[in-house]
């Protein structure tokens, strides 16, 4: 055999193993003019048998093709070849491809990824243009999917450890209230609700009764219950979705954004004061747990940056409360 000879084998041998590695690679190769809808199928692996059945029209064979998309895909898949600006995009792209699950043997559906590309010259024999292919990544794409599943579940234990540290750095450790830092954080929340859902803001300001005179009388174990109480009455009695702020030693403050003919701030007062008379009446204390408070509901008004204002005027009605109510006020 000759040097020639012997070259011209190789090189059809190479052709061969070229032409098998991409039918390998391919389990649908379809040739396609999609402007005139017609079709013409290179190569189909059993699994994509029912496809014989399309003929040469691109369109049956698109219909047949979405019947076998998996329902959750098949919007995508419309969208994605069903355009028509598919050779528009492939003048200025290599490929464009998709992502979908399609039915094959025994019902059973594949990840496949879906492509168009150009056809070479020698693919254009039929005067078809453009190439159609679907390629398995379903081992692949089960995967990835695992490997997805698995750092979304590491991120949110992360997440969750983090927003429970979050929360625990601004809360105070006695009373479970928020901090001064939580105020911060929690005042732009609450004044962009009141914004955005046309709501009003609602201040309260509380002070503890008699704390001084319970801690130097009998001891901080009795304030510290004192402080307790009060915290937890404050919290059950709020409206909802209030934020309760501890920002002193026996002063707090509670606001939210709520409706502007909510009728939980006068509900507020009638349950502070029947939980605080129970505790007073069920606990043989030497002295009175109280608190006094005062409250102002005002709708949320263009610039309104902060609750200073607010926070003056319920702290004026409080300290009319204390006046009126605490026997042992500074």
């Amino acid at each position: 055999m000759s040097k020639a000879e012997k070259d011209h084998i190789n090189r059809k041998m190479k052709d061969i193993c070229v032409e098998n590695a991409i039918r390998s690679l391919y389990r649908f190769i379809m040739a396609v003019n999609i402007s005139e809808g017609k079709g013409r199928i290179v190569d189909c692996n059993k699994e994509f048998g029912y496809f014989l059945n399309s003929g040469g029209d691109y369109g049956s064979f698109y219909a047949l093709l979405y019947e076998n998309i998996h329902p959750a895909d098949r919007e995508r898949f419309a969208s994605f070849a069903g355009s028509d600006d598919i050779p528009e995009r492939l003048e200025k792209e290599v490929f464009i491809s998709m992502e979908c699950r399609i039915r094959q043997t025994g019902n059973r559906y594949r990840w496949s990824e879906i492509i168009f590309c150009n056809a070479s010259t020698e693919d254009e024999a039929g005067g078809e243009e453009h190439l159609f292919l679907i390629r398995d990544i379903d081992r692949l794409k089960k995967e990835a999917l695992k490997k997805e599943n698995e750092n979304r579940r590491i991120f949110l234990a992360l997440q969750q450890k983090y927003d429970a540290l979050f929360e625990e750095n601004m809360k105070d450790q006695q009373t479970g209230c928020y901090n001064r830092k939580g105020l911060k954080y929690y005042t732009d929340m609450v004044l962009k609700e009141a914004g955005e859902g046309e709501r009003s803001v609602f201040v309260c300001v509380a002070d503890l009764n008699s704390l001084k005179y319970i801690n130097d009388t009998y001891g901080h174990a009795a304030g510290d219950e004192a402080i307790r109480v009060v915290s937890s009455a404050l919290t059950e009695a709020a409206p909802r979705g209030s934020k309760i702020v501890r920002t002193g030693g026996d002063e707090f403050l509670i606001f939210a954004a709520i409706a502007p003919d909510s009728k939980e701030p006068e509900e507020m007062d009638d349950k502070i004061r029947s939980i605080i008379t129970d505790y007073n009446e069920t606990h043989s204390n030497p002295y009175e747990t109280g608190v006094s408070y005062g409250w102002v509901l005002k709708p949320y008004g263009e610039g309104m940056t902060d609750l200073d204002d607010l926070i003056e005027t319920a702290d004026k009605k409080m300290y009319e409360m204390k006046c009126a109510t605490d026997r042992h006020k500074r």
